[in-house]
């Protein structure tokens, strides 16, 4: 730890001496693993000395001379209507990741099946909502932990949340589609 100490005493001093010899001088004294500055003794001239911290900022500035570390911030613990609240960023994420799913599933059985979504549904909800309560807990429990999502080469949380809008528009647009025709898109 660095701690630059900076007398008043001191720096009257220095500006009197570059009064005197035109000159700029800059009182500034360094302590490197040493013992951390004791104030000066006391006298009638000179006023108390300041600390001022170039380290981390968990430090707090004391004007006796020591520093003391703050203690670090109590962590936050998210809860439901945090996570889900609606401003939140929980309800769009997982809202398009499912939706990211369902609608790469979705086509995928149409193309190979020839049936509708609805009947993909109807025949094997449990594998569906399975799928979709994994899909849930993974998007949740990293929110319940604070954590923020990282980009990962292209994969960015700008990128995710793009590609679950337009997901959630397409899988829309083809419910919509099907519900109007009767038959699968394809």
């Amino acid at each position: 730890m660095a701690f630059a100490v900076r007398s008043t005493s001191s720096i009257s001093m220095a500006k009197s001496f570059a009064k005197s010899s035109n000159a700029r001088l800059s009182v500034v004294s360094r302590a490197s693993e040493q013992e951390p500055a004791t104030p000066a003794p006391s006298t009638s001239e000179s006023a108390p000395q300041k600390v001022v911290s170039t380290s981390a900022p968990e430090e707090v500035v004391s004007t006796s001379g020591y520093t003391k570390p703050t203690p670090p911030p109590a962590p936050f613990a998210a809860t439901l209507g945090d996570v889900m609240n609606f401003g939140g960023a929980a309800p769009e994420i997982t809202n398009g990741r499912l939706a990211m799913v369902g609608f790469v599933a979705a086509l995928g059985a149409e193309l190979s099946s020839g049936e509708s979504v609805l009947r993909q549904i109807g025949d094997e909800p449990t594998l569906i909502n399975i799928t979709f309560l994994l899909f849930i807990a993974a998007s949740l429990i990293p929110m319940f932990q604070n954590k923020k999502a990282e980009a990962f080469g292209p994969f960015t949380p700008d990128a995710e949340l793009l590609n679950g809008r337009a997901a959630m528009i397409g899988f829309a647009a083809l419910l919509a589609f099907e519900a109007t025709n009767g038959a699968a898109m394809f």
